[in-house]
């Protein structure tokens, strides 16, 4: 059964920890390693293994239910936060030291992957931010940028509120290193998360004033990979019913491109989501006062 999984992990872990401070007696005595104590009286070898432990009960999708109910958000972010702060103590990024909260972040990104935020205990959906942004642009495995990425589209589509805060939290700015992935996949889940942040009223905010995010946009949309079209051109859909955004887009020549993704691509769903940014940024251009140093672009019929 579920209970009392977490207390088992670490009375393991603990005794994990033993064996590997005989081992590792070579390169560090056991003196500096009893010394070496974290604030639960554990040795940093103990956390490792409790760290790693907790992940391989995250591998398994019907495990991770029992974690949130017995606290293991929690227990992660906090092993998480500690590793962090070793890390810094210890030289920063580079540092071997606290490396495993890694092993925290990716367990908390696959509890994301696959609950329902909106049953987790109050304020646990934040504490699981962090680390998740942390491994887009530090995992040292793909794998674990995708799985990240993945358990924060789950998390961004909650309700508005959450997707506010979210961006408030940075995690625009960071997704943007899943975008500049090779990995065609992590570029996906990157596009669709960002997709789903867009339903908020920070990111449109954000959008009104932002070319760059725009032009990522516009570009994903003419991805060959159909997942990505279909996220990219959702985004821009959607952030086109702001008119000052659906201005902002026609400055970027978007009309043209839309009208382009539309001919060169024959997917009902696609088509649907370009006709309504191209309805969206008619609407907007047609309503707007004309400015003579700022005509914008005209919408041309099909």
């Amino acid at each position: 059964g579920g209970v009392g999984t977490l207390v088992r992990c670490k009375d393991l872990s603990a005794k994990d920890g033993m064996k590997k401070d005989s081992a590792d007696a070579s390169s560090e005595t056991k003196k500096e390693i009893r010394n070496r104590k974290t604030h639960s009286g554990m040795n940093e070898q103990q956390v490792e293994a409790m760290a790693f432990c907790l992940k391989k009960m995250a591998n398994d999708e019907t495990n991770r239910g029992v974690m949130v109910q017995q606290k293991g958000i929690r227990l992660l972010s906090e092993l998480y936060n500690l590793g962090a702060a070793i890390m810094d103590a210890s030289g920063g990024p580079d540092s071997k030291k606290g490396m495993w909260r890694e092993d925290c972040a990716v367990a908390l990104a696959r509890i994301a992957i696959s609950t329902n935020p909106q049953l987790y205990p109050q304020g646990s959906m934040l504490t699981m931010v962090r680390p998740l942004m942390w491994l887009f642009g530090d995992a040292t495995h793909e794998l674990h940028q995708f799985e990240a990425g993945l358990g924060l589209t789950n998390i961004a589509s909650v309700d508005a509120d959450t997707r506010d805060t979210l961006v408030m939290h940075g995690a625009w700015s960071a997704l943007t290193n899943l975008l500049a992935s090779d990995n065609e996949q992590v570029q996906r889940v990157g596009v669709e998360c960002m997709a789903n942040l867009v339903m908020c009223e920070r990111s449109i905010v954000r959008l009104r004033d932002s070319e760059q995010d725009i032009k990522l946009f516009i570009m994903f949309a003419k991805a060959e990979d159909m997942r990505t079209k279909l996220a990219a051109t959702g985004g821009l859909a959607m952030m086109t019913q702001d008119p000052d955004v659906a201005k902002a887009v026609a400055k970027q020549n978007g009309v043209k491109e839309l009208q382009n993704i539309k001919i060169g691509c024959r997917d009902v769903n696609v088509a649907a989501r370009v006709d309504m940014a191209l309805a969206n940024i008619k609407e907007a251009l047609e309503t707007a006062a004309p400015q003579k140093d700022d005509p914008g672009e005209k919408l041309e019929a099909k």
